[in-house]
């Protein structure tokens, strides 16, 4: 293999007593009327890669991956063991099942030398580097081609530079597409005639195309649209009407004029259009904010950013205008984003959201682990300050340099919700580089409450055969709801809880035991169990004698 890339409200049995007040319910597997449903938090069987995911489509019920890996091979399986195969920075799988198939095209690029360190490239030892990632994939409306772009000089045998495209029906190489950009091409975006690309390229086929540039889909021909980018462009979208490209980046100027991060040109002539976002902050070169992901569900756009001191969160916009219609400041940097059902996923490190509204209470404050995965509803009305969903799938991240934030792409199909990136494990099970989600009536949830720290009840004898039992509530993945049982040592529920928690707000239970004979000796523990009824077990209680 090669050298890859530097490296709660109250429920009774009878006796119980709940004495917390409750909480409302939340957005999750089994939300509260008019909230969105996530998909479940449970990870779905997925193949894994040897390296870093960072581009994804998903098009006629395949999932096309790009990024720098080697291999890929069946879940569980660890690196080099049985049934990896090889796949060079490209390949699909049936996005329904997970299952690989066989189109297996090879990107890669020319060996170089350069004193500079290349931290996005192969680093290949004595200053050698190789570039050859697929950083982009976009499938043409129709279904019938698939773009993919990034650094590589060779679809297998046949030269293309930084760009190509395929034929979804066959899965063979387009021979007429095949454009000439002299450096990185970042982002695509596809209409019925046309593709359009942006990057790093200051020339395409030794023509002037400054970061941006636009081909006719039929064969690869440079069109004469040519609007201008100061600075590197790393995503884009078309507006919903078709007439303007929304683009994101870390550029300063588009056409020359002011507009940091987050910009339109128009599809027609590539003038500047008009554009209010101002979103997207730069105070100077160690404090901005530069936008990595655009998307849109048809009416909003919206974008993801990294920062350095500043805005790295997400934020809906009107495609047509411009102005901000919501805007999530959670802080640790986004790198992808994708709507489906009414519900932006994000992939991130966020590390603090107190800043946010959480239903009645704040987000959380800074936290270790980082959260890789966060929901929010999509189409929150202008002036309303976003929420975050219960949804927090997790992911431990790589130690590829510099993807080593974990999630940086993602993609659905309005059923299946991939991810890929840099990491390694997916809710503590091993798992690198992808890994998918799909909706509870598709896969039913079937993981019980977190059993970290769920720990073991305490017991208090208060006299006349009343036992009162005290726990530490747990928290599930996608369900703000626990039900908690207390079971006596002869199996039978003593009393029962029920309340809502999540990560950074676990309230402290309790309920009594009524009818107990004195002089005798009970133990108890508890169960929690979600609205799916799975359930975990605190350790038993020591002995609790009764007087």
């Amino acid at each position: 293999m090669r050298k890859r890339l530097m490296a709660a409200g109250m429920a009774c049995l009878g006796l119980s007593i709940l004495l917390v007040p409750p909480m409302s319910a939340g957005a999750d597997t089994t939300p509260a009327p008019g909230e969105p449903a996530t998909v479940t938090a449970d990870a779905l069987p997925t193949w894994q890669t040897d390296g870093v995911v960072l581009a994804m489509e998903i098009v006629n019920g395949v999932a096309y991956v790009g990024g720098n890996f080697d291999h890929v091979r069946p879940p569980g399986v660890p690196r080099g063991g049985a049934g990896e195969v090889a796949r060079t920075g490209l390949a699909a799988f049936d996005a329904a099942t997970g299952a690989l198939l066989p189109w297996a095209p090879v990107a890669t690029g020319p060996i170089f030398t350069d004193d500079v360190v290349q931290t996005e490239c192969d680093n290949l030892g004595s200053n050698q580097y190789r570039c050859d990632t697929v950083w982009e994939i976009k499938a043409s409306p129709d279904g019938s081609r698939l773009y993919v772009a990034g650094d590589f000089g060779k679809i297998g045998t046949e030269r293309r530079y930084r760009i190509a495209a395929f034929d979804t029906a066959t899965g063979a190489l387009d021979p007429d597409f095949a454009p000439s950009p002299n450096s990185r091409v970042r982002a695509l975006a596809v209409s019925d005639t046309t593709v359009f690309a942006g990057g790093h390229f200051t020339a395409v086929n030794d023509v002037t195309r400054t970061r941006l540039a636009a081909f006719n889909r039929a064969d690869g021909a440079l069109l004469p649209w040519a609007p201008t980018a100061d600075k590197r462009v790393m995503a884009m979208v078309l507006s919903p009407s078709g007439t303007r490209l929304i683009v994101g980046g870390d550029f300063n100027r588009i056409n020359n004029i002011w507009q940091h991060g987050l910009s339109a040109v128009n599809v027609s002539n590539g003038t500047k259009a008009s554009f209010l976002s101002n979103d997207i902050p730069y105070n100077n070169s160690n404090s901005r904010s530069w936008v990595t992901d655009l998307v849109t569900d048809g009416t909003r756009v919206f974008a993801s950013a990294d920062g350095v001191g500043t805005f790295d969160g997400r934020l809906a916009v009107n495609p047509e205008t411009g102005a901000r219609i919501w805007i999530n400041n959670c802080l640790g940097a986004t790198q992808s984003i994708s709507v489906m059902d009414g519900v932006l996923y994000s992939g991130s490190h966020a590390h603090r959201c107190d800043m946010q509204t959480y239903y009645e209470g704040n987000g959380f404050p800074e936290t270790r682990p980082h959260r890789r995965f966060l929901a929010e509803p999509a189409d929150t009305a202008q002036g309303v300050k976003q929420r975050i969903l219960h949804w927090f799938p997790n992911a431990q991240p790589g130690t590829t340099y510099p993807f080593v934030q974990g999630p940086w792409t993602m993609a659905n199909d309005g059923t299946h919700l991939w991810a890929g990136g840099d990491f390694t494990q997916v809710n503590d099970v091993p798992q690198e580089g992808l890994t998918r989600f799909t909706t509870h009536d598709v896969s039913p949830d079937v993981t019980g409450p977190v059993q970290t720290n769920f720990q073991a009840p305490t017991a208090v004898a208060n006299g006349g055969g009343k036992v009162t039992i005290t726990w530490g509530a747990t928290w599930d993945l996608d369900n703000r709801k626990v039900r908690y049982e207390v079971v006596r040592s002869d199996g039978q529920v003593a009393c029962t809880a029920e309340a809502n928690s999540v990560f950074w707000t676990l309230p402290n239970l309790s309920c009594a035991d009524l009818g107990r004979v004195p002089g005798s000796v009970y133990k108890y523990r508890v169960r929690a169990i979600d609205p799916h009824n799975n359930r975990i077990s605190s350790p038993s209680s020591p002995d609790v004698t009764v007087t």
